[in-house]
């Protein structure tokens, strides 16, 4: 395992493709980049490929190449009617399995994603506010238990970015809580996404670095001497633009803002980073390139 974990997220259509897979592992060893975080189904069936071997034969050609490979896996969102409930233990239970199944076929580490309550329209919502911490923690805790003691492999989790500056109890999200629980936390803290004014900054989204930089380090600074914390913080980056139906909210993010996002990333002291596009399509110029005696 690397000790700097530096990805990109491929989405299942892509983790499919081998001509897509062949481009994303070149990026890999051409760049700064070491990692893939790789959509697999959480909702039964073939967990990528329609054959297991297949998917074996993959994940051990990307691991030949020197790539960490680390299967994302949603938890809680793509329920029959919107979400799952947090609460089922029926779904906890699947979720180990599908978790202890990516790492017999080949993944070194698996990633939760949407591990929370959903928005406030969603049936599974109407859970009161004051028990879905609670119950996200008990899912949390059921998760080092059953996948990542048992399986002896690192597990990780996203989160809100917002849960850097505190508590977010509405959606069950504490960073204090996922500290104690994972190997790696992974939050979200998008410049794109944050308001006017948040962090400081009259415009979040045009200040990549000082958004990523405050927000990690006022996150960190809350848990780095918790007795229990055992994680890890890898922060997801922005390498997707962002479109709105507002001129003003519309945002070209930019090789430059990447590295930007990974400078922040380094001078907060995080152990690396994840860049999101939901195409998958990266601009190899946003990552350093291998030096030439290395490559």
């Amino acid at each position: 395992m690397p000790t700097t974990i530096k990805a990109v997220y491929v989405n299942f259509t892509a983790a499919r493709s081998a001509e897509r897979m062949e481009r994303l592992s070149s990026l890999v060893q051409r760049t700064e980049l070491n990692s893939l975080v790789i959509d697999v189904r959480s909702n039964g069936g073939a967990l990528l490929h329609e054959r297991d071997e297949e998917t074996r034969d993959q994940l051990e050609g990307l691991r030949q190449a020197g790539i960490y490979v680390i299967a994302r896996v949603v938890a809680f969102k793509g329920g029959p009617r919107g979400w799952y409930d947090p609460g089922s233990e029926a779904r906890w239970r699947e979720l180990a399995e599908i978790s202890l199944r990516a790492f017999d076929l080949g993944f070194d580490e698996v990633n939760y994603d949407y591990v929370r309550y959903g928005a406030a329209r969603e049936p599974r919502s109407r859970t009161p506010v004051r028990e879905r911490a609670p119950t996200i923690r008990a899912f949390f805790e059921f998760l080092r238990a059953e996948v990542g003691d048992a399986a002896r492999r690192p597990i990780s989790a996203d989160l809100f970015g917002i849960t850097l500056l505190g508590p977010q109890d509405g959606v069950g999200q504490r960073l204090e809580d996922a500290v104690e629980l994972f190997d790696y936390v992974m939050p979200m803290p998008y410049p794109s996404h944050w308001g006017p004014g948040s962090l400081g900054l009259a415009n979040p989204a045009h200040h990549p670095y000082e958004t990523l930089y405050a927000a990690l380090s006022a996150g960190w600074s809350r848990v780095a001497e918790l007795p229990g914390r055992i994680a890890l913080l890898r922060s997801w980056i922005q390498a997707f633009d962002l479109d709105s139906s507002r001129p003003m909210r519309r945002y070209r993010y930019t090789p430059w803002h990447v590295r930007e996002q990974i400078r922040a990333i380094e001078d907060a002291g995080c152990a690396g980073y994840a860049a999101w596009n939901p195409r998958s399509a990266y601009e190899e110029s946003a990552f350093a390139p291998v030096p030439p005696e290395t490559a």
